[in-house]
């Protein structure tokens, strides 16, 4: 099986596994995902593992990522729906071009699949700044 996803971001739904993404590095960050097979139904995420990797360089390993997100709990795990979010907490510090790499891990077939991945560019915002 092949599993296509598609990310909801500025209202826009990008299925190409290359997708480029700007968010604010003092602000919660929203990411709504489908997954879906080839024939674009909708494939049940139940028990599996979403993990989102966020690192200065795509050589760098795993450990030295800057954002590790692993979500269990799903929106609508039966029609393939999860929201990642990337709090202020996590994300603060961080300004200017990363990369990220999007992945599921299904528990019953132990494959592991790459969602998305690409440049991620954290921007501070200035909003409140007097």
């Amino acid at each position: 099986m092949r599993i296509k996803s598609y990310i909801t971001y500025k209202k826009e739904y990008e299925e190409n596994i290359q997708q480029d993404l700007v968010f604010l590095s003092n602000s919660l960050n929203v990411i709504d995902l489908w997954c879906v097979d080839e024939d674009e139904l909708y494939v049940d995420i139940s028990g599996a593992t979403v993990i989102m990797m966020v690192k200065e360089n795509p050589s760098d390993l795993d450990t030295a990522a800057v954002i590790n997100k692993t979500v269990t709990t799903f929106t609508n795990p039966t029609a393939g729906n999860t929201i990642i979010e990337i709090t202020k907490d996590e994300c603060e510090n961080l300004v200017g071009n990363y990369v990220y790499e999007l992945r599921i891990a299904m528990v019953d077939s132990g494959h592991e699949y790459i969602l998305k991945n690409g440049n991620i560019c954290f921007q501070k915002s200035i909003y409140g700044i007097v």
